[in-house]
């Protein structure tokens, strides 16, 4: 009994330690469940002080970004502003909450309007040179005052008409 026990130990451990080196050469990495919670745990602290920095930042960056936008295109101002009066008009509770969000939100709100700016500024570009690329780009140029030469008028020699009738248009255009 003794004997059959050992021998099916030997077994096990011998078909278990064939399983780990198989595992062990495929897997290369091996995480456990605390460990996977771990990293994501850290995952999400170092997204949230990523966030938390970036809104810090803007906070202060966004009253420049205003006046940039409303130096590179004053019309995103003005329509959002104009929006946000419609809103009032139309919907009140939204129009409200738009501007609860414009004044509290201005972090996220004035990059946003800055970015709008930026794009449609290129767009503009863009759309000027597809133009000047259809139409052709003027040039500066310079008028020259032509004098014809009066001492020696032009003279061409006659022209002689062919015998044989020419081709068959020309009785189309004979008067």
């Amino acid at each position: 009994m003794q004997l059959f026990t050992s021998e099916l130990l030997l077994k096990a451990k011998h078909l278990l330690s064939k399983e780990m080196t198989t595992y062990r050469k495929t897997s290369g990495f091996r995480l456990d469940g605390i460990t996977g919670v771990l990293i994501l745990l850290g995952f999400i602290v170092a997204m949230y002080f990523i966030i938390k920095y970036t809104l810090i930042a803007l906070t202060f960056v966004a009253p420049l970004l205003l006046i940039a936008t409303l130096i590179i295109d004053h019309t995103v101002v003005t329509n959002y502003l104009k929006w946000i009066g419609s809103t009032l008009k139309t919907n009140l509770p939204l129009g409200i909450g738009a501007i609860l969000v414009t004044i509290f939100g201005y972090a996220l709100v004035f990059p946003f309007l800055f970015g709008k700016a930026l794009l449609k500024k290129r767009f503009k570009q863009a759309q000027q040179e597809y133009e000047k690329d259809r139409q052709g780009e003027l040039i500066d140029f310079e008028e020259i005052e032509s004098k014809p030469n009066r001492e020696k008028p032009l003279e061409l020699p006659q022209l002689k008409k062919q015998p044989g009738g020419g081709n068959a248009y020309d009785k189309y255009f004979e008067q």
